[in-house]
């Protein structure tokens, strides 16, 4: 069975790769740390570190975080402690040093917005590709790749077949 996650992210590369797995957040990181947030009081579990590859809040606009898709019956207490550390670090640091290329919701998070809008593409690309790379390696970590249930189903049958077959 395919482990369910999500995807939390505001990286537009993170969520073209992974389309059906993403939640797209229009915002800054930190508002990607808060929709983790209110997942794990939801009761879903983190599944990666919200502080992936120790890139600091402050250094870049984009963060992906993965959480199950499926709550679970309690509130998980390691997940909790670890959003919220990625939030009071987060707020320790200050705001971002650059924003996303044209997110106009920063010019109400931190005056870093006339920093951010001269923020060129290339740098904005690398930006992009740090936490693709991260996710990138995070999924294959876990072994997931999304697939729904009745699709899943229909290859485990498919592939059990092709199996039987070759033996």
């Amino acid at each position: 069975m395919p482990l369910h996650y999500r995807i939390i992210t505001n990286n537009p590369s993170v969520a073209a790769r992974w389309p059906e797995s993403t939640e797209w957040i229009d915002g800054s990181a930190n508002q990607v740390f808060l929709r983790a947030r209110d997942l794990v009081h939801r009761c879903h579990c983190l599944l990666t570190h919200p502080l992936a590859g120790s890139v600091k809040p402050n250094q870049t606009p984009y963060r992906s975080i993965v959480v199950g898709d499926v709550p679970a019956a309690t509130v998980d207490y390691d997940s909790l402690r670890l959003i919220e550390g990625a939030l009071s670090v987060a707020a320790r640091l200050g705001p971002p040093r650059f924003a996303r290329r044209g997110d106009t919701t920063r010019a109400k998070e931190s005056v870093a917005t006339a920093v951010a809008a001269q923020m060129p593409a290339r740098l904005d690309d690398d930006f992009q590709l740090i936490d693709f790379t991260l996710m990138q390696s995070a999924v294959e970590s876990l072994g997931a790749q999304h697939i729904p249930n009745r699709v899943f189903t229909q290859l485990n049958d498919a592939d059990e077949g092709k199996m039987r077959g070759q033996r």
